[in-house]
């Protein structure tokens, strides 16, 4: 037990330093060229200049307005006279589509016409090619046309380099988001598959299935959030469309998890209510594909439902502890849900402020979140060691009492509960069987004369003969008593059955003279097509039965003639 505990840390320290690496990769990466943040950018609204703005203060620029779909904003700047390997322009907006023009002329559009109709456009962070040559010290202007109505935040901070060094420069800045949603997404996997292959050997162990899929959702989350996979996937609509799925989706489960560690999964309230925020999620889900209401839309009552379920399972978590002798096993996991899901709360509370801070939202609550999951992780490694530490005892237990219901234990072979059962399974086959009845004759005597402990000796030593004689694949069991059955569930045609018999017999008479008492025994056996094709198990039992008490009368006036001698 030991060593498995052992090989799970390992795999935990695995996964840490792992995520480290991929982080440290973008940490300590250098740059061929310097990353230009434009400062000098102007603004005009539907045909009315603006103003200048700071590139930096350039989303709390357009905050000042609530834009209505169809608004057109152009932002203007010069670029600088350095030269780059691969110049790129790193663009960053939301609920816009957009046209980037060089002195003038179009190098680039996104999404415009979609934007024109209303189309979903979620965050999109794009790197912009330019021309090799001949940019230098150019005009750029970025056409953006407002897809929704109530937007304010429509663009963040550009960003003027080499290609290379944009994406280390993005992912850099975010070094603490990829580190934590690396670590999640790796960790729960990993805990998945551990918990799936405990899962059939140990009871219990919903909880930790559901904690990695917790695990895994929220680093997927985070992830997706920050849109680190802008680099590798350029459908911007499927990354947001992740990103709320895997936020709708991580309520429900942690809603779950708390009924698991709770143990309230049985109560009507606690599922109710779980069903019911999967039936608003699922029409909110409806509303976003039929295009009556996109789902960013429902940020604010999704983040309300959000907030006051996660805050009330937590305050049922503390009347849990208080109302009953809670275990250290039980703190530490409440300790970790409670910490993860207060920081969801956070997430809730920016989610709930106005649309305007959602820039907030995905850089603070992602980092509230990933800490929370680190937390939550480090509850779960500790509870799922405990798991395992009393898996072998509890099996062990769980061995002793299935041995107790199927197995006779003075002879150690199946008992008439076994048999009944294995007899029941050849109505469940079309191949020819066979059944042995068989009864030991002097087994009553024994006890009689020579005590149970005798009696018992008998009936270890027939047990070992029968193990020998009828080795696998014959089932051998012992249904009472002195009786006892031998099975083979497909009867070979080579099959010789008296040299079993005769050897049982030899063995059995060695037996006798070695005891000095009697060791005998009656049997009789039929198969399957010697009955009719719709004859039962049971009743092939009963005809080799019949056979076995004929043999027995046969044996006993041959034991009596030979005492009147």
């Amino acid at each position: 037990m030991l060593y498995k505990n052992v090989h799970v840390l390992l795999w935990f320290i695995l996964i840490l330093f792992s995520a480290l690496f991929i982080s440290e990769l973008v940490l300590h990466s250098e740059n061929s060229a310097p990353i230009i943040n434009e400062n000098r950018l102007y603004v005009t609204l539907n045909d009315t200049y603006r103003g200048r703005s700071e590139a930096e203060h350039i989303s709390a620029f357009t905050d000042d307005h609530t834009f209505n779909q169809g608004d057109t904003v152009i932002v203007s700047f010069k670029l600088t006279g350095d030269k780059y390997d691969f110049p790129t322009l790193l663009l960053a907006t939301q609920f816009v589509g957009y046209t980037v023009y060089l002195d003038g002329r179009p190098i680039y559009e996104r999404r415009v016409e979609e934007a024109m109709h209303g189309g979903f456009l979620p965050k999109d962070v794009n790197l912009i090619p330019l021309p090799s040559t001949g940019y230098e010290g150019k005009k750029i202007d970025i056409y953006l046309t407002v897809s929704q109505s109530g937007s304010k935040t429509i663009i963040y901070t550009p960003h003027f380099g080499n290609f290379d060094d944009l994406v280390r420069g993005y992912i850099r800045n975010r070094a603490v988001s990829v580190f934590l949603g690396t670590f999640m997404c790796m960790f729960g996997v990993v805990y998945f598959l551990i918990s799936l292959f405990f899962a059939v050997r140990i009871r219990g162990l919903a909880s930790h299935i559901r904690s990695a899929l917790l695990c895994v959702f929220g680093g997927a989350w985070i992830l997706t959030s920050q849109r680190i996979n802008f680099i590798f996937m350029t459908n911007t609509r499927r990354p947001a469309q992740y990103e709320y799925a895997l936020l709708y989706l991580s309520l429900p489960i942690l809603l779950l998890l708390y009924c698991t560690v709770c143990h309230i999964h049985n109560n009507k309230i606690a599922i109710g209510s779980t069903l019911g925020i999967i039936f608003v999620e699922i029409v909110f889900g409806i509303c976003h594909f039929t295009r009556i209401k996109y789902i960013n839309n429902f940020s604010r009552p999704f983040a309300v439902i959000y907030a006051l379920s996660v805050t009330s399972y937590i305050i049922y978590s503390f009347f849990y502890l208080k109302r009953r002798k809670a275990s250290v096993y039980d703190k530490v996991q409440l300790f970790g849900l409670d910490t993860l899901s207060f920081c969801l709360i956070i997430g809730a509370v920016f989610f709930f402020r106005d649309t305007s801070e959602a820039r907030f939202f995905n850089n603070a609550a992602s980092i509230f979140i990933g800490l929370g999951g680190i937390i939550f992780v480090a509850s779960r490694l500790m509870t799922f060691l405990v798991t395992l530490s009393n898996a072998d005892p509890m099996r062990k237990k769980e061995s002793a009492l299935s041995s107790l219901a199927y197995m006779d234990s003075l002879t150690g072979l199946p008992n008439r509960t076994s048999c009944d059962k294995e007899t029941m399974q050849l109505d469940e086959t079309d191949k020819d069987y066979l059944i042995i009845s068989l009864d030991l004759n002097g087994l009553k005597e024994v006890n009689d004369t020579k005590g149970h402990k005798a009696g018992d000796e008998l009936l270890q030593n027939f047990s070992h003969v029968l193990n020998v004689c009828f080795s696998d694949p014959f089932f051998r069991g012992r249904t009472g008593g002195d009786e006892f059955v031998v099975i083979h569930k497909d009867v070979p045609d080579d099959i010789d059955l008296d040299d079993h018999i005769t050897h049982m017999n030899t063995l059995l008479d060695a037996k006798e003279r070695e005891t000095g008492f009697d060791h005998s025994v009656a049997y009789g056996y039929c198969y399957r097509h010697e009955l009719s094709k719709d004859a039962t198990a049971h009743e092939v039992y009963m005809k080799a039965d019949e056979r076995m008490y004929e043999l027995k009368r046969k044996q006993h006036e041959e034991h009596r003639k030979k005492a009147s001698k």
